[in-house]
């Protein structure tokens, strides 16, 4: 049996409903989810809302940049999926990163991986990104794990004692980077097909202080497997099939 501690709902509970959204948060909770994951996008303004793509032509069906666009006028846009779901989700917005403190405090056994997508540094610069998302997330501190691709990112919320850290590898090679050292992070993230097939936790000594999240993982023998080889966690769009 797979544990709800083992879970991680990827942009939500994705599978059913539009990933990113208030609405898909909410749903992956409902459904047993004790870990979310999302993405933040930066506006024109410079202000985060939680989005994954940098135009909105794939979620919210209309050929937008986010960095060319100020944040009340993308708030105004749907976020809803329409080559997956039609009109189902129009009444759907796009939700600015306050909305997870909200849920969170609603949910406080509930922990969120907050990803900072790259795309945003050359628009806003590191230091705007990271301290715009922790003033933010400042009321959950305790419930929301900063990560990215970005291992500086990282690096920058360890060294601004920020209780929760991941990053999310490019290559298995890059457990042992500098930065990735650095950043001393909770959890490492890594796509589930670069885990060595002779992967031994007990000897990669980055693993000895943190969990490792390995994505995405869509049935249970997959998972089985992951967890068998020693992999913590693993992020799925399919929360409730997991946990079923």
């Amino acid at each position: 049996m797979i544990h709800p501690k083992q879970l991680v709902a990827h942009r939500g509970y994705q599978a059913k409903y539009p990933e990113n959204t208030a609405l898909s948060l909410n749903k992956a909770i409902a459904a047993g989810a004790r870990f979310i994951e999302l993405d933040v996008q930066f506006s024109l303004d410079q202000l985060p809302i939680i989005y994954h793509d940098t135009y909105l032509s794939r979620v919210s069906g209309t050929d937008i940049e986010i960095s060319k666009t100020p944040r009340e006028q993308l708030l105004s846009y749907p976020a809803y999926e329409p080559n997956r779901f039609g009109q189902q989700f129009i009444a759907e917005p796009i939700s600015p990163l306050e909305s997870l403190v909200a849920i969170l405090q609603r949910h406080p056994k509930v922990t969120a991986f907050v990803e900072l997508k790259e795309e945003s540094i050359v628009h806003c610069g590191r230091e705007i990104i990271s301290e715009s998302v922790q003033s933010i997330l400042q009321p959950v501190i305790n419930q929301s794990v900063i990560m990215s691709f970005d291992y500086q990112l990282a690096v920058a919320a360890r060294e601004a004692e920020w209780p929760l850290v991941g990053v999310v590898l490019r290559n298995w090679s890059d457990i042992d980077h500098p930065l990735v050292s650095r950043a001393r992070p909770d959890y490492i993230y890594v796509d589930h097909k670069i885990v060595p097939a002779n992967f031994d936790r007990a000897s990669t000594l980055q693993l000895n202080h943190c969990k490792l999240v390995a994505y995405e993982v869509g049935n249970k023998p997959l998972a089985q497997a992951l967890l068998r080889r020693g992999v913590d966690m693993l992020e799925t769009f399919e929360i409730e099939q997991l946990l079923g």
